[in-house]
Parts: C-alpha cells; structure tokens; sequence
C-alpha cells in the first residue's frame, strides 16, 4: 500500500492507475500471430507497435515493473504445466540493463505456479540482431550453444523470448536444443515486429 502512494502505476496507454499496461491498450496494438518457420511453430501476442511497444522498450531500458504486467498479458498464452526455454541476450546487453528482460519475463511467469523454466542455453558472441539487416539476421547462425553441465532432455519445450522480427534467433536458438537432443514444441514470443520495421 505504502510503494503505490510512493510510487503509484499508470498504464502507458491511457493513465489508468494501477498498472504499467492494461490488457486494453495492449489489445489496441493489433492481433496475435501465428506462422511456421523453419518447421517451428511460433505464436506472438501482440504487434510490437503502440502501447506494447512503449512498455517494452520501457522494460529493455531498465524499468523491471513491467515485468509484472507483461507476464499478465503472456499468461493466458502459455500451456499449462509448459517447459519454456528463454533465450537469452548478449553479456553486452545484459551488462547495459543490469538484467536479462527475457530471462526476467520467464521467472515472472514462472511465479505462476503453472510453467517451469529452464535456463539452457547460452550465447556463443555479442554481437546483437538490433542494427543488423534483414539478409544479416537471417544468415546469423551458430549463436548459442548448451549452459555448461546441461543434459539434453526428451521434455516437450517452449522456447520464449521477447521480441520476433525475422525469427531467425528462434530458428537458430530452436536448432540448438534440437541438434543436443531436446524436443523443442514451438516458440512463443510476447511480441512480433511488423515487415515495414525490419
């Protein structure tokens, strides 16, 4: 009661109070996708445009409070009892943050009592998507590779990260755990970048 006098929340799309982002607003950015790449199935909650878009680049840079009320909007898109598999970002960028926004996303939602979270991969260089062409992103291979003292698992995951552009972070992340034998069901990501912004 105290921390909401001291520091009250107001939804970035249209001041209500109590919260960061209200699943209105985030309904205003436009419809889920879902498509196929490279033989994963990935599903994507909301455009990465207006509102959502303000509240992840607001959580990239720092402010960890959305974390909550993102993981209120993912929620009902994650199967119950679902292995999720964050991917995560460079050691540059975590750095900047103080934080890793995916890998924080999946213990939020992991809070949950309904998923687990598995931290099983981990990133071979720095250099990040952000800046990179289209034709570079896609042709970006050979970015992560096995924590060290993970085993392969037959478990059906899900791996999650937060934005989509091209996808071709999840297809690399995806062949990973496939290539060590784990069984990766598809991917979910919280939003997906419009073709246009590419």
């Amino acid at each position: 009661m105290l921390l909401a006098l001291l520091f009250p929340r107001f939804c970035i799309g249209c001041d209500r109070d109590d919260v960061l982002l209200c699943a209105a607003c985030a309904r205003c950015a436009g419809e889920s996708q879902t498509l196929r790449l490279d033989g994963l199935c990935v599903y994507s909650c909301f455009p990465y445009a207006g509102a959502v878009r303000g509240a992840i680049t607001e959580f990239k840079h720092g402010r960890r409070a959305f974390a909550s009320d993102l993981a209120a909007l993912l929620l009902p898109s994650v199967p119950r009892d679902a292995l999720l598999v964050p991917v995560p970002t460079t050691r540059g960028r975590r750095a900047a943050r103080g934080f890793d926004q995916t890998v924080l996303l999946a213990r939020v939602l992991e809070r949950s009592g309904r998923i687990r979270v598995a931290e099983l991969l981990a990133r071979k260089g720095e250099r990040a998507q952000q800046g990179r062409s289209r034709t570079e992103r896609i042709a970006a291979t050979g970015r992560f590779c096995l924590q060290r003292g993970v085993r392969a698992s037959g478990e059906g995951m899900i791996l999650f990260d937060d934005v989509r552009t091209t996808g071709a972070t999840l297809i690399d992340a995806a062949r990973t755990l496939a290539d060590a034998g784990c069984n990766v069901r598809g991917a979910l990501t919280l939003a997906w970048t419009p073709k246009e912004r590419w």
